[in-house]
């Protein structure tokens, strides 16, 4: 009934951040901006949906062999385009952990600890790039806030040692490679970036580093858990910020829109697809 009562406010919130979105942008300047949209720059950022997701797969391997060696490649990849599925309807991607229930001959609780500390690795990596965009764009403190955020990421797995739950963990996150997954996490948040700026680059020619620093402000501010999958929240962003890179409203909407659908909606209807067919997972606990 919680489960239920948190979808209903989050499907509130988010039918009501889109009709606070046409409150500032008219429909029809979204449909204008998609039919003057140079679609060659799209399909670039399209292409590069696959390095997205192997990324994805790479990471979410390096945390599921440290407990089970012998997963094949193909449910690796399959959890993580299940987890779609569940994420579209959950605040900040948190369904994203329901990949550790699509992995067989493992232990359960294990592989869900394991993919929190994935989604840490997701939110610091990003956390990084806002920080650095902040000390280049704003002001040179915020180049503070990197050399606090490094010793962190690193001293994670101690750190984790004083949260009671992870705490009996602690052998199992000991055998993560940290540096091997923040590597994989700054790449994979790096093209993220660059597809939207690919995209925005669809509407308007954009200022690569100035673009860059606006794009992961969105992103970053778009992973509040408000609306289902930041529904809405991302649009609105993408207005305000994007406005200081010249980019019309219109345009804004219509970029932030197109990259959910690449980045998101794609995989999770692949991953609904994949719920349709017949599967065999042995449940261990």
């Amino acid at each position: 009934m919680k489960f239920n009562k948190t979808i209903l406010y989050k499907i509130f919130f988010s039918v009501l951040f889109i009709i606070f979105l046409f409150y500032f942008v008219r429909p029809k300047e979204i449909v204008e901006a998609f039919a003057q949209a140079k679609i060659s720059w799209i399909l670039i950022s399209f292409l590069l949906l696959p390095l997205n997701l192997f990324l994805q797969f790479l990471r979410w391997k390096s945390f599921v062999v440290t407990i089970n060696k012998n997963v094949p490649n193909s449910e690796i990849i399959k959890s993580i385009l299940y987890s779609f599925s569940y994420s579209i309807f959950t605040p900040a991607r948190l369904g994203e952990i329901g990949r550790a229930f699509h992995i067989s001959n493992s232990k359960k609780d294990e592989l869900i600890v394991l993919a929190f500390y994935e989604k840490f690795f997701t939110f610091s990596s990003l956390l990084f790039f806002v920080l650095l965009s902040l000390g280049f764009f704003k002001n040179n403190l915020y180049f503070l806030g990197v050399f606090v955020l490094i010793p962190i990421i690193f001293r994670s797995k101690s750190l984790g040692k004083i949260i009671p739950y992870i705490r009996k963990y602690k052998q199992i996150l000991k055998e993560v490679n940290i540096l091997k997954v923040f590597l994989i996490s700054m790449i994979f948040v790096f093209v993220y970036i660059f597809q939207f700026y690919l995209i925005l680059n669809a509407f308007k020619n954009v200022q690569f580093f100035r673009s860059i620093f606006m794009i992961s402000l969105v992103i970053f501010f778009n992973s509040l858990p408000i609306t289902l999958s930041g529904l809405g929240i991302r649009e609105l962003l993408s207005v305000y910020f994007f406005k200081d890179l010249g980019v019309s409203p219109g345009s804004a909407t219509s970029a932030a829109f197109i990259i959910f659908c690449i980045n998101i909606l794609i995989p999770t209807f692949i991953g609904f697809i994949l719920h349709l067919v017949p599967k065999k997972i042995n449940k261990n606990i």
